[in-house]
């Protein structure tokens, strides 16, 4: 609430608590912490190497995300689309700094991109 008002939710608000609880089913590290004001820590994985990710579900908030991890240099591991099997998601995160799901158009082409822009960002902080 603000000043006694409600604050009307936008659709992506309730798309994106969806997707975040996709994930946090799948992860089974807690709840989701999405929202605002969560520094980019959507979703506990109960992995040391990757404790939390950040989940988008569109290339488009995929970048706006990136945008703000380069105001802040730092790289939060994403992951974008429908949530694949625990295992398989921990592996790509690990190795590429996201999940991106199978249905996704050039998806391969996206986990390198992702990587490189992580790679930079790393380097310059």
């Amino acid at each position: 609430m603000t000043g006694g008002f409600e604050v009307p939710r936008r659709w992506s608000d309730f798309v994106g608590e969806d997707a975040e609880q996709a994930y946090a089913e799948v992860f089974k590290a807690g709840p989701p912490r999405g929202g605002h004001g969560d520094k980019g820590l959507d979703v506990p994985t109960g992995d040391s190497e990757v404790p939390f990710v950040q989940v988008k579900s569109s290339i488009k908030g995929v970048m706006d995300f990136f945008r703000e991890s380069t105001r802040r240099k730092e790289f939060i591991p994403i992951c974008i689309g429908e949530p694949g099997e625990r295992e398989e998601m921990l592996s790509t995160l690990k190795k590429f700094g996201a999940w991106i799901a199978k249905d996704i158009p050039d998806r391969e082409n996206f986990f390198e991109q992702i990587s490189t822009f992580k790679t930079k960002l790393e380097r310059s902080v």
